[in-house]
């Protein structure tokens, strides 16, 4: 695995919370979110300007949530904006998540992944399995006393991901360890985040692979209701990334 693939790593592992935190909230999201639509772009030059370049696939989203905040439907694109995978959510009665289809362009059930939640309502295994039935992925959390995962780890035939993750005074990730075996390599890597007045990290500071160090840094606009609309990305002073994310409100 490549440094992107490190660094997306983390900031999955950045956006993990329980269940008792609404998932408006682990997109970091004020309440009242209907439809969030993320499309990543990369950035061209031009001299002394950053200008918008092609689309990232990977960050070529649509997530819809009901009015509690729970996530119950998101649609993967590519860089040419047609759907490629969705996942729908389904819910027991409790409003804990039961289990996601994996749904393919032409409306196939192409696999599901089902969760496990402890007495708290925090998701804490989740299994993927394909249409066929075969396991492709599990996953296991640990929480503390206030609901934050502390501890997450990703088994997979030729891959596996623990982190381990500690929080300030103000309950928000602080740091992260990451310690990964791909390929019979093994690999540690350290990240810790800083944040702006709206709660959302501006800084994460990386050491790579223990001899890399790496700066990520962001810049945000904001919409009315305080939710980041627009986002550059800079590593080591360099712009690599723009998002931009249209929100539809209830």
């Amino acid at each position: 695995m490549n440094r992107l693939g490190w660094y997306l790593l983390f900031l999955l592992a950045a956006y993990s919370y329980g269940q008792d935190i609404t998932d408006w909230q682990r997109e970091h999201l004020q309440k009242g979110v209907r439809t969030l639509r993320i499309r990543g772009y990369y950035v061209k030059e031009m001299g002394q300007l950053a200008q918008k370049g092609g689309l990232i696939a990977e960050m070529n989203i649509e997530k819809t949530f009901d009015a509690q905040g729970n996530i119950i439907k998101e649609i993967f694109f590519d860089e040419h904006n047609a759907e490629t995978l969705r996942y729908e959510y389904v819910y027991d009665k409790q409003k804990l998540k039961k289990y996601k289809l994996h749904i393919a362009p032409d409306r196939k059930r192409i696999g599901v992944t089902v969760f496990n939640c402890d007495g708290s309502g925090n998701v804490t295994k989740e299994e993927a399995y394909n249409q066929e039935g075969t396991l492709q992925y599990a996953a296991f959390y640990v929480y503390d006393q206030e609901g934050r995962q502390i501890e997450s780890s990703l088994l997979r035939e030729d891959f596996s991901a623990k982190i381990t993750s500690t929080y300030d005074s103000k309950g928000r990730l602080f740091e992260e360890e990451q310690h990964i075996i791909d390929q019979q390599q093994t690999t540690q890597n350290k990240a810790r985040y800083r944040y702006n007045s709206h709660g959302d990290y501006d800084r994460i500071l990386s050491l790579l692979n223990r001899n890399y160090a790496q700066k990520n840094s962001f810049e945000y606009k904001y919409d009315k209701k305080g939710n980041w609309i627009g986002r550059f990305e800079y590593q080591d002073g360099k712009p690599i990334t723009i998002i931009e994310r249209q929100i539809e409100y209830f």
